[in-house]
This record gives C-alpha cells, sequence and structure tokens, in this order.
C-alpha cells in the first residue's frame, strides 16, 4: 500500500470522521510512515549512554485521549468536596489538637450557606444507619431555619415510631420555624402519647407565646415567625397540662406544672399547684414551689400555700428553703408596688 493511495483513499472520508477519530487516524498514518522509513543509525557507546538516562516518554493510548477530551484528569474535577472531608472529620474519634477548628461548625456554617450542601446533609440524614450519628446530624440541622429542616421535624413527630417521634420533638423544641404549627404538633403528642418519656419531650417542645414588649410585638416571635396564639387554643393548652399534673410518672407531674405556670397567668391553676404542694414525691412538690414563683401571683392564697409548707413538720428542710425564698420574694414585691 503506497503512500499516494492512503492520502487518496483518507480525502475521500475524512470529511466524515469526528474530531477524535481524525486525531487517531493521523496517528496511525504517522506510525505507518515510521515503520516504513529507513533504520536510523546505530548510536555510538556515548548516545546510547544518555538514552539509557533519559525516561520513556510512555505511549499515547485511546484511553488517554478520550479521557483528554472529556475533560477528566484537570484540576477541577480532581478537586475535593469540603462537605465529604469535613463529614469525614466529625465521625471520627475528636482531636482536640486537629488544625481547622470545630468541623461540625464547618459543616453547619456550610449547610447554612449553600442549598446544596443543606440537600446533601438531609440525604445523609435520610440514608445513615447509625442512631448516634444521626442525632448528630439533626444538631447540625435545628440552627438551619428552612422548610426542608421543619418538614424533617414533622415527618419524625408525627412517626409511629416512639424514638422517632421523640427525636421529632427536639428538633420542633429547638427549631423555632414555625411556632404556630409547632405548637399543634407538641399538642398532637401531648394528646395522643402515653409514653412518659414521649411525653416529656413534648412537654420541652412546648413554648407558650412570647410576651409583648415595647421593641417586640407579642405576635413576633425573636427570630421573626409568627407566634400569636388565641385564646381557645391557649385554653385548650392549659386544660391539657391541669390534666397532665395528675399523669402517674412524677417527671410528667414535675413538668407539666412548671409548663402551666408559664401559660396560666390568671390565677386559674392555683388548685393544681396546691395539689402538687402535696404530691408523695418531693420533686414534684419542688417544681410546685418553682411554679408558685414562676407564675408571679401575689394573691393572698399564693402565700398561704407557701406558709402551708414552711409549717409543714413532715416537710423536708430543703423544700421549706425554697418556699421560705419564694416568699420573701413576693413580700418583698408586694412592699414596692405598695409604696410605689
Amino acid at each position: 500500500m503506497t503512500r499516494a493511495y492512503l492520502d487518496k483513499a483518507m480525502k475521500k472520508f475524512l470529511f466524515l470522521l469526528p474530531l477524535p477519530a481524525l486525531v487517531l487516524f493521523g496517528s496511525m498514518i504517522m506510525s505507518h510512515d515510521q515503520d516504513r522509513s529507513v533504520p536510523p543509525p546505530m548510536p555510538d557507546a556515548a548516545d546510547t549512554k544518555v538514552q539509557a538516562a533519559m525516561p520513556v516518554p510512555a505511549k499515547n493510548t485511546l484511553t488517554q485521549f478520550t479521557n483528554l477530551w472529556n475533560g477528566a484528569g484537570s484540576p477541577e474535577t480532581e478537586k475535593p468536596d469540603p462537605f465529604d472531608q469535613l463529614w469525614a472529620r466529625v465521625i471520627l474519634p475528636a482531636d482536640p489538637n486537629s488544625p481547622g477548628g470545630d468541623a461540625q461548625d464547618q459543616l453547619r456554617k456550610l449547610a447554612q450557606e449553600n442549598p446544596y450542601y443543606l440537600t446533601r446533609l438531609l440525604m445523609l440524614h435520610e440514608n445513615e444507619k447509625s442512631a448516634h450519628l444521626k442525632e448528630i446530624i439533626r444538631s447540625l440541622l435545628v440552627s438551619i431555619r428552612s422548610r426542608e429542616v421543619f418538614a424533617l421535624s414533622r415527618q419524625l413527630a408525627t412517626s409511629a415510631d416512639s424514638d422517632q417521634r421523640m427525636a421529632g420533638l427536639v428538633m420542633l423544641r429547638d427549631l423555632n420555624f414555625n411556632p404556630q404549627e409547632e405548637r399543634q404538633l407538641v399538642r398532637l403528642s401531648l394528646n395522643n402519647d402515653q409514653q412518659a418519656a414521649v411525653i416529656l419531650q413534648a412537654l420541652a417542645a412546648l413554648k407558650p407565646p412570647v410576651p409583648a414588649t415595647s421593641d417586640t410585638p407579642a405576635s413576633i416571635s425573636n427570630n421573626g415567625a409568627v407566634n400569636s396564639i388565641d385564646a381557645q387554643t391557649s385554653s385548650a393548652i392549659i386544660n391539657q397540662l391541669q390534666s397532665l399534673t395528675h399523669n402517674a410518672d412524677p417527671a410528667v407531674r414535675s413538668q407539666s406544672v412548671l409548663q402551666l405556670a408559664l401559660w396560666d397567668k390568671n390565677e386559674g391553676s392555683l388548685n393544681y399547684f396546691s395539689v402538687a404542694l402535696n404530691d408523695p414525691v418531693a420533686s414534684v412538690r419542688q417544681s410546685a414551689i418553682f411554679a408558685l414563683a414562676q407564675s408571679g401571683s401575689n394573691a393572698d392564697t399564693v402565700k398561704q400555700l407557701l406558709n402551708g409548707v414552711i409549717n409543714n413538720a413532715s416537710e423536708n428542710t430543703a423544700i421549706k428553703t425554697s418556699a421560705r425564698q419564694v416568699l420573701d420574694v413576693l413580700t418583698v414585691k408586694q412592699s414596692s408596688i405598695s409604696g410605689a
């Protein structure tokens, strides 16, 4: 086969080939010409030593050409993903001497600033099998105010699995994204759950309306979310809390009494506080004293209840001391009001 024949054949179908094939075909022709050329003269001994010392370049292959054509091996594609690097540092044992600061804080900031990494974090939670790592991911997510994060908390809080419900309630406690809907989800748990552990998480997640100040209207929470509540809903929640003060679990009774003091500012729950002051469990009685202090009431009934605790010969010293401190504060407060 002559060179003229090859040139003539190439001109007939050259325009039909794509660019990568043209380059490959050209290299084949050049290789064919080199094979037909006259062998080079034999090098002398000095040249042989120099050539032996020089590295032999690798032959171009079709795979190498294809990778180069597709952009593989470029610096941009080989740049490590910061998300993967930070997550790898999160799941490794903590090393106080490691550079770069706290990996969790950096990963949280990355997800806050870039929706792509927030989606990565949500997908990571969905696919992760370890309960401990899932908890870490949720602790990162609750600092990000987004509908996607709130949707995850709602999904967990309404799950049929009690562990997932508790995880969702913990997220609702810390989120403060949509106070009204969050409150409805908490009420759902308070109404339907019988497990003390879930009820306690629901009580912890129940956030009362933010009091109005000169700078912040009552309908707006600290982060700008609407936090208004109508009288009917408020009354329903107070009724739920009053009912829970009779729960079989003393921890539930304690937390219900404390929440009741935050919600009922009209002294309509004093009878429930009175019952709690006589609870057989000391921690419940102590919570009732704190609740009376939180209620801010100066009613004579409150002072009578506290004096009853102080004068109770069977009551322990710690609870008597707490009752006396609260009574002193209320007395000073009443005196200042009278003096004004």
